[in-house]
């Protein structure tokens, strides 16, 4: 692990019941939570170059680096297991309630966030964008989190100089217009004794390029995607204007490599103050071989339900 850090149930005393450490583990006391840095020139050049390709990242990211924070967190809870303490590793990636759902009021809400047991865990703090900067690698790093019942010493809160100067690059590069980040927008969260604020994230256009990869740029040109199609400049996404916009794209463009790696540009051109200068910047994203489709979706019907039927 290149990162590590752990952090007191206390510091969790605001988060949604729901998504709280003891919803998860009755008796938490503690949330430790690991990461494991990104190559940092596969990081920059992914998609870039004659190659054009994202298979590099695309494998790291989850067959090397996601497998390796999930053996180290099952090598920990074994180990905190064994000397009496209950404990839960949580997957690398976990689930989202696309609705809300029960007592959770808001859209595509993860079942427990790896970012905030990150800031809680004193590993970096929030930047503009809703997402975990860190002092050693900025945005190149991925977390994973164990929660438990073991009494364990906290590591301190990140106090260091900021790490967001609000340079608006993640909002400008965002092809989907997902970041409000006006001060009256801003969005607080309060972890320990300090206040987080951060843009406001329509995550419906975040999915419009993350779940269905209907932005090519953002990494599916390199695997052959070449019809884009952009979100509504203005007005609400949500599950109907996604739904007709990918079938009216697969009708135009046939059914491409739809489900592959997307790069969300807030990640990639991310570089935080004390870094600048050291990591490198990148020179372009992913080639731009498509037209950009911005003329209004025709409306198409929703797609029928089907049913098991025995054979």
């Amino acid at each position: 692990m290149d990162l590590v850090g752990i952090a007191p149930i206390e510091r969790y005393q605001h988060a949604p019941p729901r998504v709280h450490p003891a919803a998860h583990l009755p008796g938490a006391r503690t949330v430790i939570s690991l990461a494991i840095r990104y190559p940092d020139a596969l990081f920059v050049h992914a998609g870039c170059g004659l190659a054009e390709s994202i298979f590099g990242i695309e494998r790291y990211q989850n067959l090397v680096i996601g497998r390796r924070l999930q053996a180290a967190t099952l090598r920990l809870t074994r180990l905190l297991e064994d000397h009496g303490h209950a404990t839960i590793p949580m997957p690398v990636s976990g689930k989202w309630r696309v609705h809300a759902y029960k007592d959770i009021p808001t859209d595509w809400c993860a079942d427990f966030s790896h970012r905030h047991a990150a800031v809680a865990a004193g590993l970096g703090e929030f930047g503009l964008h809703a997402l975990v900067i860190t002092p050693q690698f900025g945005m190149r790093q991925r977390f994973v989190s164990i929660i438990t019942a073991a009494p364990l010493d906290p590591d301190p809160l990140y106090a260091g100089p900021p790490l967001c100067d609000h340079c608006l690059r993640c909002v400008k590069d965002c092809p989907v217009q997902a970041f409000d980040a006006r001060r009256s927008a801003l969005e607080s969260v309060t972890i320990g004794e300090r206040t987080f604020l951060y843009a406001k994230v329509d995550h419906w256009r975040c999915a419009w390029s993350e779940q269905l990869n209907l932005i090519p740029e953002e990494g599916p040109a390199c695997a052959g995607q070449t019809y884009g199609v952009l979100p509504p400049a203005t007005g609400p996404v949500d599950e109907m204007v996604m739904l007709n916009t990918f079938y009216a794209k697969c009708h135009a463009a046939g059914l491409q490599a739809a489900m592959t790696h997307a790069m969300g540009n807030c990640m990639r051109v991310c570089i935080p103050p004390r870094l600048r200068g050291t990591q490198q910047a990148l020179t372009h994203l992913c080639p731009k071989t498509t037209k950009r489709h911005t003329e209004p979706i025709p409306a198409t019907p929703a797609p029928r339900p089907y049913h098991l039927v025995a054979s």
